[in-house]
């Protein structure tokens, strides 16, 4: 213990105390530059790991990516195919056509027979025969709203007396046999036309 506080050596005892000081600084100051090298390094990777979680668990970046099945169905979400039932169509029969609408699109979308660009058009040669849209009585379509999932399929029956019509719904000639198109839509989604007889 002497030689703790009474230095032995050549020099002053001052000269050894100076230099345990210094000794005692230079320790002192090692161990703060390690503290902060090692709460650095700590502290920056918490910061690099933070915007990975929010982005991978933000639950408004879900909300955008849902899709909306109340959105109108387009041409590109669906597909609609058009039949004469009977074909052909004998005098006394009432022409049918069958319309199915198959969603072919990824994401749901909703289709109403009551929307704009809802149509049953029947023609011969360049003459117009008869359009639903002339006829707002005309049961038609119907009133059916579908929310239709990818792969849902759905069936409407359309009818026409056969006769020829005027864009006021009368009738202004009678059944005749011969060759006919019918051409069909719903919600401005076409059908190919499909051709059909109407036989005495």
């Amino acid at each position: 213990m002497d030689g703790l506080r009474k230095p032995v050596g050549d020099q002053p005892a001052g000269v050894y105390w100076v230099r345990r000081v210094m000794v005692l600084v230079i320790v002192a100051v090692i161990i703060i530059a390690a503290w902060f090298i090692v709460t650095t390094l700590i502290g920056s990777g918490d910061e690099a790991e933070a915007p990975f979680n929010e982005t991978s668990t933000s639950p408004t970046a879900t909300a955008e990516a849902a899709p909306d099945p109340s959105r109108a169905c387009v041409a590109d979400d669906a597909t609609l195919s058009l039949a004469a039932t009977p074909n052909p169509v004998a005098e006394g029969t009432t022409p049918a056509f069958e319309v199915v609408v198959e969603l072919t699109g990824d994401s749901p979308c909703t289709l109403s027979t009551t929307a704009e660009g809802t149509e049953l058009a029947i023609r011969s040669g360049d003459q117009q025969y008869y359009s639903s849209t002339w006829c707002d009585d005309d049961p038609g379509f119907g009133d059916a709203t579908w929310i239709l999932q990818p792969g849902d399929r759905k069936t409407v029956q359309l009818m026409w007396s056969g006769e020829r019509y005027d864009e006021g719904c009368e009738v202004i000639a009678p059944w005749d046999d011969g060759t006919y198109w019918a051409a069909a839509s719903i919600g401005g989604i076409p059908a190919t036309e499909t051709q059909f007889q109407l036989t005495a």
